[in-house]
């Protein structure tokens, strides 16, 4: 009995021995790594990546999505005329801003105005109309009052002296030969709009949408009641 386990052990040992050194040839569940490595394809192009290279994606995207979402500003886009304002709501509402969208009522005075003197009559007022929207100049109004301009045009009233002149300018460019200005204080009920806690995507937007008004005042209005928690 002692022989039969010395020959079992011997041929168990000569079998260990044989198979750590490759003379069985490779098992197919060989699981040691280096093994595993020399039986991959373009094991030479093999690159071990850092932990902290592959969580790069994920944390910039990450990082995307909180500066997307970072509030950047508030703003007040004014001052508008009354009757502007069922075309700039229209248009306010690709932001979709909700309850952080309020309108303020605003007393805006103008010293200067630019203006076609009285026509003389309605009829020739309606004509000089008919003359400034052939050459597309629409923004204006007949005086109706019972002053020296009755029948005139106003092309616009402004706070300055020089806002005057370059509209005047421009209006020259258009072919409008025969506007003046003079002072003229007017103190008009007006609106604006403040667009509150805008995160960076509206912003963007509304950088995009404010050069639909450009004769518009852009002013930062106080964002600390709609600051992110």
């Amino acid at each position: 009995m002692l022989r039969f386990f010395f020959w079992f052990l011997l041929v168990v040992n000569a079998l260990i021995l044989a198979f750590n050194f490759g003379w069985l040839g490779n098992w197919p569940l060989e699981t040691h790594e280096p093994e595993r490595l020399k039986q991959q394809h373009h094991v030479n192009q093999l690159v071990q990546v850092p932990a902290s290279v592959a969580l790069a994606p994920v944390a910039s995207a990450a990082t995307a999505t909180e500066k997307k979402n970072e509030i950047t500003a508030c703003i007040e886009i004014g001052n508008f005329l009354q009757s502007d304002a069922p075309k700039v709501e229209e248009k306010l509402k690709v932001l979709a801003l909700g309850d952080r969208q309020s309108r303020l009522n605003v007393s805006d005075s103008a010293t200067h105005m630019v203006y076609i003197p009285s026509q003389g009559s309605k009829e020739g007022a309606d004509k000089k109309v008919s003359e400034l929207r052939r050459i597309n100049v629409t923004d204006f109004f007949v005086i109706q009052d019972q002053s020296p301009l009755r029948w005139g045009i106003s092309l616009g009233v402004f706070k300055t002296e020089e806002a005057a002149k370059q509209h005047l300018a421009a209006l020259n460019t258009k072919g409008v030969h025969t506007a003046r200005i003079m002072p003229r204080t007017v103190t008009t009920n007006k609106f604006s709009y403040q667009l509150r806690a805008l995160n960076t995507d509206e912003k963007a937007k509304f950088d995009a949408l404010k050069a639909e008004f450009p004769a518009q005042e852009v002013r930062n209005c106080q964002n600390a009641a709609y600051g992110k928690n």
